[in-house]
């Protein structure tokens, strides 16, 4: 999620993280599941009528777990 924008959220290669993590981030399957979260916390924002950075993390994991997602 971007600091300075509203509204906006990121998936995939974009993300911020460090240099090992970064590594296993260019293959595609993270990239597609930063996708489904991204995608949920979407739905949840737009649903709740709030901005995506003040979806509840509890909600999105929620969400996400509903949906068959492991979160480690």
């Amino acid at each position: 999620m971007p600091e300075a924008v509203d509204g906006l959220l990121v998936a995939g290669r974009c993300i911020s993280c460090d240099a090992i993590a970064g590594n296993t981030m260019r293959l595609i399957v993270p990239c597609l599941v930063t996708g489904q979260a991204v995608g949920v916390a979407a739905a949840l924002a737009a649903q709740e009528g709030i901005a995506p950075r003040d979806v509840p993390v509890d909600a999105l994991r929620s969400a996400l777990r509903a949906q068959g997602a492991w979160l480690g």
